[in-house]
């Protein structure tokens, strides 16, 4: 039985008047018969190749859609990271000038109540020593606030009296170190033991002096009685 398409091999084994019924296309050789209908293949092939080119251009534009998305997303985060880098440097920048402006306000206050409290005492005393000594007392019932100098109590709570106020009881606190006021301080102190006699306190009276009082008793050569 002849077929309709053999290859090469088989075509060398065909004799010769058999061969003749053959023709070769490509490498193939197709039986040479009249009256067979050729299909028209080329409509089909077209329809094919348009599929594929839709499929192809299909799944290029999921490509270019996935990374279109994947960049906006990138670009989203590098905003988003970066609006929270520069806010945070700005909220650290902004924290470091406020505390730098707290500091600097409180150390003028500080320079403004220990140089109100220096001129009450070089008020109270021409010492430069004793004035030092009164000035630190001064000191710890002054503050600023609302950038006026008020008097504070013993506890630290703000009163209404004033500075005048204040150098009074300061003066009456520590008579000892205020000029004009050593006699009267002395009296607090002790008593005199006579004529030309240093002046005594007894031990126990001693211990319950301030320190400053201790101070100022020791230095005015004054002497502990037992």
């Amino acid at each position: 039985m002849l077929k309709y398409q053999i290859d090469a091999s088989e075509a060398q084994e065909l004799d010769e008047s058999t061969s003749a019924l053959y023709e070769q296309q490509g490498d193939a050789y197709v039986l040479k018969v009249d009256g067979i209908p050729q299909q028209d293949v080329s409509g089909l092939k077209r329809k094919v190749d348009e599929l594929l080119g839709e499929k192809k251009a299909a799944q290029q534009k999921a490509i270019e859609a996935e990374e279109l998305a994947r960049a906006e997303a990138a670009e989203k985060l590098k905003k988003a990271n970066d609006y929270e880098q520069l806010y945070n440097s700005s909220e650290s920048e902004r924290e470091k000038a406020a505390q730098e402006l707290a500091s600097l306000k409180a150390a003028i206050q500080e320079q403004n109540v220990a140089g109100k409290a220096a001129e009450v005492a070089q008020q109270l005393t021409k010492d430069t020593a004793r004035a030092k000594l009164l000035a630190s007392q001064i000191q710890s019932r002054l503050s600023q606030v609302d950038g006026e100098i008020r008097v504070l109590d013993g506890t630290g709570n703000l009163t209404v009296s004033t500075i005048e106020e204040l150098a009074s009881s300061i003066k009456a606190e520590y008579p000892f170190l205020v000029d004009g006021s050593q006699a009267a301080g002395g009296g607090a102190i002790g008593n005199s033991g006579g004529a030309g006699d240093s002046k005594t306190v007894s031990r126990t009276d001693f211990d319950g002096m301030t320190h400053l009082k201790r101070m100022s008793f020791i230095k005015s050569g004054g002497k502990i009685i037992d």
